[in-house]
């Protein structure tokens, strides 16, 4: 089954620095290279709204919460995650080519990956950098229950996990019970796109024959 366009969402993307924003434009390139198209929505309050910028064969679209001041993270990210699936929306119903499945990256992208999931019906695949527990220390509020409570659909919901790390997929296994086989441990310095666009393939080759029973 051809794998024609990619939706990915993220919170950090190019030109803002960091361990995720490298990764996603790592991939997005990689991906780009192998003629796979890609659409990036991403937080940038300086961009957001413009016209898509086109950059390494990719679409990036640029959107802002849209409520400010938001009260406390997660209602920022809520609010922020309710954009996201207004826009990938639009993608799906106006872009020529629809996306095959949708990757999100971290828990701060997860709800819109989950509802977007559900009303398309299409792959949800999760990379995650870290995880709540280790951010927070062990913190047990209801703020930080929240996020696991986050982490831990996302983990379930998805197709496949994606990390960088050993010790992170089997703190994954340990805190939320999830099946080795679900996720996948990858080096920052390997072909990351190459990797996950077998990723990809596997995951519409069984959508595809479930969809055929």
């Amino acid at each position: 089954m051809a794998l024609k366009k990619v939706l990915v969402l993220t919170f950090e993307y190019p030109p803002k620095i960091g361990s995720i924003a490298h990764a996603c434009e790592k991939l997005v390139k990689e991906l780009g290279s192998q003629n796979i198209k890609v659409d990036v929505i991403t937080w940038d309050d300086w961009r957001a709204y413009m016209e898509f910028e086109d950059r390494n064969g990719a679409r990036i679209h640029y959107i802002s919460a849209p409520i400010l001041p938001a009260s406390n993270t997660i209602t920022f990210f809520a609010t922020l995650n309710v954009e996201l699936e207004r826009v990938a929306s639009s993608i799906f119903h106006e872009s020529p080519i629809t996306p095959d499945l949708i990757h999100v990256h971290e828990w701060i992208t997860v709800q819109a990956g989950l509802s977007l999931k559900s009303i398309f019906n299409i792959p949800l695949i999760l990379t995650l950098y870290s995880l709540e527990d280790h951010r927070s220390h062990g913190a047990v509020s209801p703020f930080n229950e929240s996020i696991k409570a986050i982490e831990r659909r996302g983990i379930q919901a998805a197709s496949k996990v994606i990390v960088f790390s050993k010790f992170l997929k089997d703190e994954i296994i340990r805190i939320y019970s999830a099946s080795e086989d679900k996720i996948c441990v990858m080096n920052l310095d390997e072909d990351i796109g190459s990797r996950t666009a077998e990723i990809y393939y596997e995951m519409l080759e069984k959508t595809h024959s479930i969809s055929n029973l």
